[in-house]
């Protein structure tokens, strides 16, 4: 019995065109559906009060469709906010525009981007700045792949602006994570707070973090060649 129960919540695999679309074309639209759906419904009650149900009713699907593409809840959390990073990648990386630019000035403009991008729809900003990390933290066994690479991207940036900061003692992981934290916690409490404030102040307060880095830097730099030998 346990095995006829078992056997019955799998999706049923169809082969054959029906309606003049492929079977595999409409589990892709199936799955579109659901993702859309994720987004709608973890965006506005968040991830600890969402069910499968939920997520099937806002997509129109039974449950067993909802398997079909995704093996739980958990999994089309890790969807969506996939989803959201390839979005957001693909706005803050540098283009034609923005080549001219000081590294300080691209650094603006994909604050800016990330900033506006959370703006912009609030379902973003609680998916991603409330309940991942939230989820990430009861569960350490998972890779955070999200906090790997916006760490991997704050290192390239870093090389980029400051090559040399081992100079003054300052480890380069250590400042990425420093910074990364500053901006993330800054940006959850700007949506915690209904996005208050308007996005050129919430640039402004993100840019700190950098300047101040650059005018540390500079200081030590000033202070190692003070005291360095004059050839």
């Amino acid at each position: 019995m346990s095995s006829a129960l078992a056997s019955s919540k799998r999706p049923t695999v169809v082969t054959r065109p029906y309606g003049g679309v492929k079977a595999e074309a409409r589990r892709q639209e199936r799955r579109a559906r659901l993702l859309a759906a994720g987004l709608a419904v973890f965006g506005q009650q968040g991830y600890h009060h969402t069910t499968v149900r939920n997520i099937c009713d806002a997509a129109g699907l039974t449950e067993r469709y909802f398997y079909e593409s995704f093996k739980s809840l958990r999994l089309l959390f890790d969807a969506v906010h996939e989803q959201l990073r390839d979005e957001l990648a693909r706005l803050t990386l540098p283009t034609a525009e923005t080549a001219h630019l000081s590294p300080l000035q691209q650094v603006e403009a994909s604050l800016r981007a990330w900033l506006a991008f959370l703006q912009t729809d609030p379902r973003r900003a609680r998916i991603m700045l409330i309940d991942a990390s939230v989820i990430e933290d009861l569960d350490a066994v998972r890779p955070n792949h999200a906090a790997q690479a916006f760490q991997a991207r704050m290192l390239l940036l870093l090389e980029r602006l400051h090559p040399n900061l081992s100079r003054h003692g300052l480890e380069l992981e250590l400042t990425a994570a420093a910074l990364n934290g500053a901006l993330l916690s800054l940006a959850r409490t700007w949506a915690q707070g209904g996005f208050a404030y308007g996005l050129d102040v919430m640039v402004h307060h993100s840019m700190m973090v950098f300047h101040g880095l650059t005018a540390l830097h500079n200081t030590l730099d000033a202070a190692a060649d003070a005291h360095s030998p004059r050839g």
